[in-house]
């Protein structure tokens, strides 16, 4: 018999597909794996913010993509130093300050300070534009 599915993920899984977004939890579970190689302390304060902000606010019926999407890019930032960037469907690049919004037409890009580290995808389109494609192909390893 199948264990049935963490609500939590089940909401989060249902509104992904609803948005056409991709889901980026592999990604972040990837960044958190980092941080605790990193930064032990970090990670602690990651594995309780999702405790406390993730999973609450998902429970209490805010938005699963945005809430992931704000988690993702807040690792990121725990991880190394740079910015989160958008792109839109022309792949053109701009800065995001405060929280990042999604959209399911825009790229959220973590570009770390570091020129030797890779670009780390936060939200995708499920189909994203040929340029987009292409800035993922080239920053993303």
């Amino acid at each position: 018999m199948s264990k049935p599915e963490d609500p939590i993920q089940e909401q989060t899984t249902g509104a992904l597909a609803d948005a056409g977004m991709a889901d980026m939890r592999p990604t972040y579970r990837g960044l958190l794996r980092r941080l605790k190689e990193a930064d032990p302390t970090a990670f602690t304060e990651a594995t309780a913010r999702y405790d406390e902000v993730v999973v609450k606010a998902i429970a209490g019926g805010d938005d699963p993509t945005a809430i992931w999407t704000t988690y993702g890019a807040w690792i990121a930032r725990r991880l190394m130093a740079g910015r989160l960037v958008q792109l839109d469907e022309t792949g053109l690049a701009t800065d995001v300050t405060g929280d990042p919004e999604v959209s399911s037409d825009r790229v959220l890009l973590y570009l770390p300070d570091v020129e030797k580290e890779a670009a780390i995808p936060i939200a995708c389109p499920l189909e994203p534009s040929p340029a987009q494609r292409s800035a993922l192909q080239l920053l993303v390893r």
